[in-house]
């Protein structure tokens, strides 16, 4: 931005050469030729050595259009390189708090919805921008100012001081009372957009249940009630930023025609002032817009105070997070065991634990059960096994190293299967290698991890197979399609932990039995870690866990009787 400084104060010097040109023009017509001190004549004296009138006149005339020449394809360059700057800063700020809300701790999700992160980096960023280029526009439009006011005032200090006067208290005067509705109108935007955001993506989310409801006028109400508040709010804006530069022009003539009456009450000749006049007429053309433009940068500076504190704010939250790790990072294999030593875990701002002093221990290679009714704690618990929440009290071990130091490493050999699959709108190929480029992927590493999903026959019938798109959140699959789709993904990483969160829940029967077969396969090769209420899930494993109450117990009694409630 500083370097863009020597650039602006250029263009007002441009400015500055511009109008004293003209004031040389209009005091060579009335007075009937050069005045002998004036700076043009001195100059062309010493450059030409000639006193010929029309000979300087021709000159100047002609530096003149070479000056505006010059001024247009010099503006045009400030233009476009402010313009690039603004832009560019405003994509690095949004990938650099993009990045920051990725890696924050899992937790931070639970308290920030989806409406609140899309307006985070979409509304507010466009504000953060829209505030940038009303900095630098009013930098280079108050240089523009002060340079032609500074003539002016050499010029002719009354006249000026009448017109500055006049301009000066309006400002002002718009500022005291425009500032607060204004930002009360940013805030009802920001929210209007948020309420706008919530409610197209519970519409796009959960379109099956709104259709099969009929519900379709309550989600159009709301998210046509939130976008009447948005357009109120911005029209509002649109207005309050007009209405100043609209007064500007009336309070510039006003002070004219009062500094004219002061001249005609005070029986001056209003021809010895007419280059002056001149001069603010000419100045008019460039001074009143940039008076404009002043106000309403600063209109919107105000405007885009919200999303600017609400900026900095994200930034300031997220960035003690971003190492993520209590040290340098340590490399494990997963070769011994993986052991929850007392943990306590609570979430924050709820007054009890939802689990206490857990003691889990998962032999590398073992087959680990997890069963428990819903809300017992179960999903938590996965989450601090995937290293996803860390312990308010105890510890996670994996070989003996605390997670804290190996996180990084131990979450490479892990694979998560949820009930829910997250699925790209992308091709399946993509789907199953994702987060890898499409020329990296591995078609034979992909079409063994499909056979082992038990997937494979179905997508080698498909007419374009690897490359059948699957559309937005695998629509065109069916659920179970898309259940085995997510363990495919599981496969595909080859990972040497494989957490199964409900993962065969929608599958049917016949299904599920030979992924089940698939994954049983897998046991003394890899970890796994099941949770599930189907017996058939895990009556293979070699250890299993009840998760009641906040607390957990190794289970030896669920295969005589004992495997209650949670069942299928």
């Amino acid at each position: 931005m500083l370097l863009l400084v020597p650039v602006m104060l250029l263009a007002s010097l441009l400015e500055m050469a511009g109008l004293a040109m003209v004031v040389s023009i209009c005091s060579f017509l009335v007075n009937g030729g050069w005045a002998a001190e004036s700076p043009l004549a001195v100059c062309f004296r010493v450059l030409f050595h000639t006193d010929d009138g029309k000979t300087m006149m021709i000159w100047t005339l002609a530096m003149m259009i070479g000056l505006y020449v010059f001024k247009l394809g010099y503006l045009s360059w400030e233009s476009y390189i402010i313009a690039k700057f603004v832009r560019i800063t405003r994509s690095e700020m949004s990938a650099a708090l993009c990045r920051r809300i990725v890696r924050c701790p899992y937790s931070f999700f639970a308290l920030h919805t989806t409406a609140e992160i899309q307006n985070l980096l979409g509304q507010d960023m466009l504000q953060f921008s829209l505030a940038m280029n009303a900095c630098m526009q009013m930098a280079m439009e108050m240089l523009v100012v002060l340079g032609m006011g500074l003539y002016l005032l050499l010029l002719d200090p009354l006249m000026t001081a009448f017109v500055a006067a006049g301009i000066a208290v309006l400002l002002a005067v718009s500022r005291l009372i425009l500032d607060r509705p204004t930002r009360r109108a940013s805030m009802r935007q920001r929210e209007a957009n948020r309420k706008r955001w919530k409610w197209l993506h519970h519409i796009t989310e959960g379109i099956k249940d709104i259709k099969v409801g009929r519900q379709e006028a309550f989600f159009e109400e709301h998210f046509a009630d939130a976008s009447a508040e948005y357009a109120r709010s911005d029209y509002l804006r649109q207005f309050w930023t007009k209405l100043p530069g609209l007064c500007i022009e009336t309070i510039m003539v006003l002070a004219v025609l009062a500094y004219l009456i002061f001249l005609v009450q005070n029986e001056k000749y209003l021809t010895d002032y007419f280059p002056g006049l001149t001069a603010l007429a000419w100045t008019a053309i460039r001074f009143l817009p940039a008076c404009n433009r002043i106000n309403a940068s600063l209109t919107q500076l105000n405007y885009a105070r919200p999303s600017v504190d609400a900026i900095r704010a994200a930034m300031e939250k997220t960035a003690p997070e971003e190492g993520g790790s209590d040290g340098p990072q340590e490399e494990v294999g997963i070769c011994r065991d993986i052991v929850l030593r007392q943990v306590t875990y609570a979430y924050d701002g709820s007054p009890e634990p939802v689990l206490r002093d857990v003691d889990v221990e998962i032999p590398a290679g073992a087959s680990a059960g997890i069963i428990g009714p819903s809300g017992a704690g179960k999903t938590t618990l996965l989450d601090i096994l995937l290293g996803l929440l860390p312990p308010k009290q105890g510890e996670v071990l994996v070989d003996g190293v605390p997670i804290g130091r190996c996180r990084e490493s131990y979450l490479k050999k892990v694979a998560y299967v949820p009930q829910n699959i997250f699925l790209l709108d992308d091709t399946i190929r993509s789907n199953v290698a994702m987060g890898e480029e499409p020329d990296q992927i591995d078609d034979a590493r992909v079409w063994t991890a499909l056979e082992q999903a038990a997937l494979g026959r179905k997508v080698r019938g498909l007419p374009d197979g690897l490359d059948t798109q699957i559309g937005e959140r695998g629509i065109r699959l069916s659920g179970g399609e898309r259940q085995r789709l997510g363990l495919a993904r599981a496969m595909y990483r080859d990972p040497a932990v494989i957490v199964f969160d409900e993962a065969t829940s929608s599958l049917d029967l016949e299904t599920e039995a030979a992924v089940l077969q698939s994954i049983f396969r897998l046991q003394g090769k890899k970890t796994l870690i099941i949770v599930s209420h189907r017996l058939s899930a895990i009556e293979h494993c070699s250890v299993i866990y009840r998760v009641h109450d906040g607390t957990v117990q190794r289970d030896s009694g669920i295969f005589h009787g004992e495997f209650t409630g949670e069942s299928e």
